[in-house]
């Protein structure tokens, strides 16, 4: 079952990659971004780490991306006109893909189903918020300030071009 998940989870990231720089729409890119950080979660629970699969969706799939969406939408940029009338080949395997991932990570944790885990041991402490809490704030401690930092100022970047309407090519 984790050899599974998985394989499912490598999957949706590799599609959600190819299909995130092949996307012609910086929105949906962003939303094929989504996916790939899924399967990354996917890949997280596989290897029964239940709290960076979690800390995954809640950080990433969720508040960076809608910070990253909300950029996106804020500079409105141009709109092809071969995406118009494009029909939409990829939003039912974008929706099915993510709720196999979540019934077959549930089916894991289901107590009494016996299934077989990854051969070796994980080391102890593995996933637990208190070993993530040491690296982050201990041995990654500068990593993790500099990527706040350049955040922001991407943040600052995105309202600085978006605030001067005028220079825009496609205004």
């Amino acid at each position: 079952m984790e050899g599974f998940l998985f394989y499912l989870g490598g999957a949706m990231m590799l599609l959600g990659g190819v299909a995130m720089v092949a996307s012609r729409s910086a929105v949906s890119a962003a939303c094929w971004l989504v996916l790939s950080f899924l399967g990354s979660a996917a890949l997280f629970a596989a290897l029964q780490a239940p709290f960076l699969a979690v800390l995954q969706i809640l950080v990433y799939a969720g508040a960076i991306m809608v910070l990253f969406l909300f950029v996106i939408m804020m500079l409105e940029g141009p709109v092809m006109p071969a995406e118009a009338g494009r029909p939409k080949f990829w939003i039912p395997a974008g929706a099915l893909v993510p709720a196999a991932i979540i019934l077959v990570a549930t089916a894991r944790w289901v107590p009494g189903a016996g299934l077989p885990g990854f051969p070796g041991d994980l080391p102890p402490g593995f996933g637990q918020p208190v070993r993530v809490a040491q690296l982050l704030l201990g041995e990654y401690l500068l990593a993790f300030e500099l990527i706040s930092i350049v955040l922001v100022v991407a943040i600052i970047g995105a309202l600085a071009l978006g605030s001067n309407e005028r220079t825009l090519p496609w205004k």
